[in-house]
């Protein structure tokens, strides 16, 4: 079925009570390629006919379709997130059918995911290597910097107005604004740097940046189409080709690799993190955008709590060698100049007090003298 066909059965009463209801732009993304799938493996051409079938068809056809992903080799999660999407076509249009039944297809994961080995340092070092893009220079170092779920730039669309300046040339980001999940993410002075060289280098071309552009758009001067900011399927092919160039090492498990194209640099980030015993673990989660437990609801630190732990991971969270050694510099620099002041206030007060024993010493010579007096 051709994507023009996609589009007109999208105007069908079943479908866009499904597009209207309540759903952020990236779950609604997810949720119509299932439905889209679910469509195409069924055979019909409408999806009004998927709504008026009957509930056992509903649900023999559900099955089969869940039996031929697993089959493809889609993982149970996936498959599950998927199904997801065709119930809430099925709820918003009032269609009722055993999903128990239906859930009891998917399989349990009992196997190692993909996805779960991070990034190394030298693998980011070589995807930098093999682009002269800014933008894909400043989109490695963004979600090498912060950790950030691929949504993080669309769902909300990320905007200039979300990016404040922060000491020491960093930037602090502002996730998902708005929602309960939002949260402070922080980028590094190179990445800081990087994404400054972006908005010059569109500047450059013509764009006039103000605080509603998107950080991150599809091409130069993109004010004239209708989605300028950056989707993220084109991130996904930006860093998968790139990834491709750079001759990343990856292992495949089943249909997916052991470095995934963006949660390899989240994988990253939370080691990072989690490693350095200096930062505190219940803000780690935080700048990682997890809830746990009760500090998920309870523990509330500020923006710039939030950044005095990030700093304390900058040197590791950084790229370039040469930056690693120049922060290295500074922190012991820095170390130098506190131990300098420490031994300089212990030298002051060392002084202070000989004074002030020297004074004691004259008051007291002076009341025996007074005292000697009086006896006479």
């Amino acid at each position: 079925m051709l994507k023009s066909d996609y589009r007109q059965l999208e105007e069908e009463e079943s479908y866009q009570t499904f597009k209207t209801s309540k759903m952020s732009p990236r779950t609604y993304e997810l949720y119509s390629h299932a439905i889209h799938d679910f469509l195409v493996s069924t055979g019909l051409d409408s999806y009004n006919k998927l709504v008026s079938l009957d509930r056992k068809d509903i649900q023999s056809r559900l099955m089969a379709w869940i039996r031929s992903n697993i089959e493809r080799g889609l993982k149970a999660e996936s498959v599950r997130t998927n199904l997801a999407g065709i119930e809430r076509f099925f709820d918003v249009n009032d269609v009722i059918y055993n999903k128990k039944l239906v859930r009891l297809q998917v399989p349990s994961d009992d196997q190692i995911p993909g996805g779960d080995v991070p990034f190394t340092n030298e693998d980011v070092q070589s995807m930098l290597s093999c682009t002269t893009s800014l933008r894909t220079k400043a989109l490695i170092h963004f979600f090498a910097s912060t950790g950030a779920r691929p949504a993080s730039i669309i769902d909300p669309v990320l905007r200039k107005k979300h990016i404040v300046d922060m000491p020491d040339g960093c930037k602090a980001v502002q996730i998902y604004e708005g929602s309960k999940s939002g949260y402070w993410a922080f980028l590094t002075p190179e990445a800081s740097k990087a994404l400054e060289d972006y908005f010059k280098s569109r500047k450059l071309n013509g764009e006039k940046l103000d605080d509603d552009s998107p950080v991150f758009v599809n091409v130069q001067n993109a004010t004239h189409i209708k989605k300028p900011y950056l989707s993220g399927e084109s991130l996904k092919d930006i860093l998968h080709n790139l990834m491709k160039k750079a001759a990343i090492d990856r292992t495949k498990k089943g249909n997916r690799f052991d470095k995934a194209v963006t949660y390899g640099f989240r994988k990253r980030y939370n080691t990072i993190l989690k490693i350095d015993n200096e930062v505190n673990s219940n803000i780690a989660e935080k700048l990682m955008g997890h809830k746990k437990g009760l500090d998920g609801s309870y523990l509330k630190p500020t923006r710039q709590e939030c950044f005095v732990e990030f700093a304390k991971a900058i040197p590791e969270l950084s790229i370039d060698k040469a930056e690693k050694l120049r922060l290295e510099k500074l922190a012991q620099d820095k170390k130098i100049s506190e131990l300098e002041a420490a031994q300089k206030k212990s030298a002051e007060f060392e002084l202070e007090l000989e004074k002030v024993k020297m004074e004691i010493a004259r008051l007291a010579a002076a009341q025996a003298k007074q005292t000697s007096k009086k006896d006479a």
